[in-house]
């Protein structure tokens, strides 16, 4: 499978190419309808999630997904379960504030606010935390060689050279850098989503719970976790659902999930 990634740059490489070859042509119309159509196209293919439900919903158009169904609105997961249907839906969480940057008495405040307002909450709430490690080899890497180059240029000046204390600061500074990286906590990368799920005897009845549920969880989770919290939609959607039985085992292949 080609990686989003991928697909994006191809897509502004095939749209740079086409604009320089419609140039060198002298025919500025078709470097402009060649720019405009690959610019159209990336944006479809990358942002073509925001359209979809508008086109699902006047087409009232119902995807089947092993035994689960996606309303037209693309906003939860239908499943028909004896006399009634399960409906969830998931909102994602983008956190702005740590516990690890507070001081002890604002990290207790902060988890005893959180503690109480999941207690306040009436229906069942999953909270699902993706965390992977950041690889920091390439950085070192850089910094290492930075300060490689800096320590050649000290040894090669005289011993009366002005350009000696800058140098020292440079190497001060690279060896600062390398320590907080080696040897601080290492950063972690953290994809968070909050998923809600109601009953209903009919499928509009279990939609419109789960909606409400939904909204709930989003004012309660946003106001004690200084977080933003906002509806899935479509892909996202499914692909937090996915989530639920397998996850991305490496860290490139979740980056390039999220992008």
């Amino acid at each position: 499978m080609i990686q989003n990634r991928m697909v994006t740059m191809m897509s502004l490489a095939g749209g740079l190419a086409a604009l320089v070859m419609a140039i060198v042509m002298w025919n500025p119309i078709f470097a402009a309808l060649a720019g405009f159509f690959f610019a159209l196209s990336l944006l479809v293919w990358k942002y073509g999630y925001l359209l979809i439900p508008y086109i699902t919903k006047a087409g009232r158009i119902v995807e089947i997904r092993g035994g689960y169904e996606i309303p037209p609105t693309r906003d939860c997961i239908i499943k028909k379960s004896g006399n009634g249907f399960y409906s969830t839906k998931f909102l994602e969480i983008r956190y702005y504030e740590s516990t690890v940057d507070k001081s002890e008495q604002d990290r207790s405040s902060m988890l005893s606010s959180f503690e109480k307002a999941l207690a306040s909450l009436k229906n069942t709430v999953k909270i699902s935390l993706l965390v992977s490690e950041v690889d920091l080899t390439k950085e070192i890497d850089e910094l290492k060689t930075r300060r490689s180059s800096a320590e050649n240029k000290r040894r090669k000046l005289p011993p009366n050279s002005e350009e000696l204390i800058r140098l020292d600061r440079e190497i001060a500074m690279y060896n600062r850098q390398l320590e907080r990286i080696t040897r601080g906590d290492r950063p972690l990368v953290l994809t968070s989503f909050v998923s809600t799920t109601a009953y209903g005897v009919t499928r509009e009845e279990a939609l419109s719970k789960v909606r409400r549920q939904a909204k709930e969880v989003k004012t309660i989770v946003s106001s004690t976790l200084g977080a933003d919290v906002a509806d899935l939609f479509d892909l996202d959607m499914i692909r937090c659902f996915e989530w639920e039985f397998f996850l991305p085992p490496e860290v490139e292949q979740l980056k390039d999930e999220v992008f």
